[in-house]
């Protein structure tokens, strides 16, 4: 099931403009166990709010998406299968126990918890640590007994009821804020349980390098903003946030991580944040002609990679693909890339072997029997993890074709 917005999830403006369109897709995080099995299908296409000085500007799925449907039971990715991302929330954490002293029975909040990466890193005895994920029941074995689950949607009345009189000295949101139907209610009711001298730390895909890095498949049904920190900014300052530090890094992509405050009134950006902003203005992201550009070089990407797969076949070489990801599958869907053009996936996740990829129903295997296979080339689905492959030695002797930010071939 899916509906069409018709204003802003943010602002309310009702001015959209549409700025790419990716095709009609099958939902991209469902990983269907049996060829040709009935999934929600439906359109993926980015719009723009456009308007006046009062508008937040946010880049957004012009569609909305049943949420039962995407999580819970049907979810499939695992943070703890990724050692980079694991590095990652491990630093994430680090960093946050440098700014803030937990004492013994202090409130730790992880919502989108997922299979508890996050709340491992920090000490297993001291702070009450509770995460928050629907998808929580899928992966409630991985959680160890010191950190408490809650497998449902967030809301403040949710942790009220668990919680009664007690608020929270940090909360985390890692890559999930762009999943949200109305962010800035989202924000509030983080705001409602946050301690008056607590920390809420989020991170997501920056738009801007989206753009810079033609990254078009972090759209997907999941996805329904695309924020710059101009968006962040705009709800913050209608909620009572100050944002006290924001972080850039590779992720995903390309990902910013933005910790907030209460303001306590005073509302004035620090200096980091208005640089950032200003950054913003001055590359026209008010204006549609940077969405039109990107929206150009989209479908330039399209055409090399089919005309590698083309030509690939025509030499009679072989070629399968690595990673069988919601990203990856937005990747196949909108090329047409089915299992005429690449006969396998080679995956790590044991969940998803005998699986297909939604839409072009490529048969997912195991990562090691397609390396087994010794093919001529192989397609990075998750090619945002570029370093990892490009070091690991299990793919030495193997062409890796790294399809974004522009199609380049790497012979290991």
């Amino acid at each position: 099931m899916f509906k069409k917005i018709e204003k802003c999830r943010i602002c309310g403006n009702k001015h959209l403009e549409c700025v790419l369109d990716l095709g009609v897709q099958m939902l991209t995080g469902i990983f269907p166990r049996e060829q040709n099995s009935k999934i929600t299908t439906g359109p993926l296409r980015l719009v723009k709010c456009m308007g006046g000085n009062d508008i937040c500007g946010l880049l957004q799925l012009e569609h909305s998406y049943s949420s039962d449907e995407m999580y819970g039971e049907n979810y499939g990715y695992r943070s703890g299968l990724n050692a980079s991302m694991v590095a990652h929330l491990n630093n994430k954490v680090k960093k946050i126990l440098e700014q803030v002293e937990l004492q013994k029975g202090d409130l730790v909040i992880d919502i989108g918890s997922n299979d508890s990466t996050t709340l491992q890193a920090y000490p297993s005895s001291g702070p009450d640590l509770v995460g928050i994920d629907p998808t929580g029941i899928k992966f409630h074995s991985y959680y160890p007994p010191h950190i408490q689950l809650i497998p449902n949607f967030f809301s403040s009345a949710l942790v009220k009821e668990h919680f009664p009189k007690r608020k929270a000295k940090v909360v985390t949101s890692f890559s999930m804020f762009y999943d949200l139907e109305d962010p800035t209610d989202f924000m509030q009711q983080v705001y409602d349980i946050l301690a008056d001298d607590g920390v809420w730390v989020f991170e997501q895909s920056y738009m801007p390098t989206m753009l810079e890095m033609n990254s078009y498949d972090t759209v997907c049904h999941e996805h329904v903003e695309f924020y710059a920190l101009r968006q962040i900014k705009w709800m913050a300052d209608r909620v009572g946030f100050n944002i006290v530090d924001v972080e850039f890094n590779e992720v995903n992509g390309g990902s910013f991580s933005i910790t907030v405050s209460k303001s306590r009134g005073d509302l004035t950006p620090v200096p980091l944040v208005q640089k950032i902003l200003d950054h913003e203005q001055a590359n026209g992201l008010d204006t549609l002609v940077p969405y039109q550009k990107f929206a150009e070089r989209v479908a330039k990407t399209k055409y090399d990679l089919l005309a590698f797969i083309k030509t690939v076949h025509t030499e009679n070489k072989t070629i399968a693909a690595l990673g069988a990801s919601t990203k990856g599958n937005v990747l196949l869907q909108y090329c047409g890339v089915t299992e005429k053009d690449i006969s396998f996936v080679g995956e790590v996740n044991p969940e998803k072997y005998g699986c297909y990829t939604p839409g072009t129903w490529i048969p997912i295997i195991p990562e090691a029997e397609l390396l087994s296979q010794k093919l001529d080339y192989l397609i990075v689905l998750p090619w945002h993890f570029r370093k990892f492959f490009e070091e690991n030695d299990k793919y030495r002797g193997v062409s890796l074709v790294f399809p974004l930010p522009n199609i380049e071939v790497v012979k290991r």
